[in-house]
C-alpha cells in the first residue's frame, strides 16, 4: 500500500473516533453512588441506549466481568461487548468496548463535599465503516451526547428519590 493509502487509512480510522465526557452532580454518597455503577444489570434502567444487558460468565463483579449489551439508537442495533478492565473502589470503573465498536468507556466519581458527589463519563469510540465511519462519527458525537448526559440525568433521578 502508498504512504498516501497509509495515510488515508489513518485520517478515516481518527475521523472515525468519538471522544466524549458528560458529567453530573448528585447528592447521595460515594457509596450510594458506587452501588448502582457497580450493579451492571440494573444499568438498563437508566440507560435509555441499553435495552438488554448479558454476562458472558458467571462473573458479576470486579475487573474480568465480561458484558453483552444490547443497544439501539434510534434505528440503529448493535451488541456490545464491554470488559471491565479497572476497578477502583468509590473511585472509577473501566472497561473495553471489543464488539462492532471499539474503544474504552470509564465512570469516574469524587466526592466534592460531604453528600454531593461529581460522576464523570468519559467513552473513546471508534464508529465501523459499516455504521458511517467518520460520518456516522460525526453524528455520532452530538447524538451519544444528548443520549449520554439523559442517561446520567436518570441514574440522579433513581439515586435522588
Amino acid at each position: 500500500m502508498s504512504n498516501s493509502g497509509r495515510g488515508l487509512g489513518r485520517w478515516i480510522r481518527r475521523q472515525s473516533e468519538v471522544r466524549l465526557t458528560v458529567g453530573v452532580d448528585i447528592e447521595a454518597s460515594p457509596e450510594r453512588i458506587w452501588s448502582e455503577l457497580v450493579d451492571f444489570a440494573s444499568h438498563t434502567e437508566w440507560m435509555k441506549d441499553a435495552y438488554a444487558i448479558r454476562f458472558v460468565n458467571d462473573q458479576r463483579e470486579g475487573v474480568g466481568v465480561v458484558l453483552l449489551i444490547e443497544t439501539r439508537v434510534g434505528p440503529l442495533r448493535a451488541t456490545d461487548r464491554f470488559e471491565i478492565t479497572e476497578v477502583e473502589y468509590l473511585k472509577t470503573v473501566a472497561g473495553r468496548h471489543a464488539g462492532l465498536f471499539q474503544g474504552t468507556g470509564r465512570f469516574e466519581l469524587s466526592e466534592t463535599k460531604p453528600g454531593l458527589c461529581r460522576l464523570r463519563w468519559q467513552e473513546q469510540i471508534r464508529f465501523p465503516l459499516r455504521f458511517g465511519g467518520p460520518f456516522g462519527a460525526r453524528v455520532g458525537r452530538l447524538v451519544f451526547a444528548r443520549i449520554w448526559s439523559g442517561n446520567l440525568k436518570a441514574l440522579k433521578q433513581r439515586i435522588e428519590q
